[in-house]
């Protein structure tokens, strides 16, 4: 079982990532604002981070850095999660420390194959 965290200001996502949820074994923390998320990443570790990108205040490359910064951080997977899937948009995030990115909006099947394909890739 995994620990994932999910960050997302939208609560409609993640209502919706909620439901989706409850289809997998894995444990899921759910906020909606980056400093609860960087709480939460100084004092737990995580397996996977769904990292939203369009964010009032902070935007998810900042937390990105931010997270790279912190001990738990380092070498965290780290999934953007993104609206935009323009050639540059992709290049960011890309050319970021972001270890993959999934685009929204995201369809449960794809949501749960991710985390199912991630899991057998961790355990290598």
């Amino acid at each position: 079982m995994m620990r994932i965290l999910l960050l997302d200001d939208s609560v409609d996502n993640l209502n919706l990532l909620k439901i989706y949820a409850k289809k997998s074994q894995d444990d899921f923390t759910m906020v909606s604002k980056s400093d609860e998320a960087m709480s939460l990443l100084q004092k737990e570790c995580f397996d996977l981070f769904f990292l939203d990108i369009q964010m009032p205040g902070k935007d998810g490359f900042e937390v990105l850095e931010s997270v790279r910064e912190i001990k738990n951080g380092k070498e965290l997977f780290i999934c953007a999660l993104t609206a935009h899937t323009s050639k540059d948009e992709v290049e960011k995030i890309q050319s970021s420390s972001f270890d993959d990115y999934l685009k929204k909006p995201i369809l449960r099947e794809d949501f749960l194959n991710y985390i199912e394909k991630y899991s057998v890739k961790a355990a290598g």
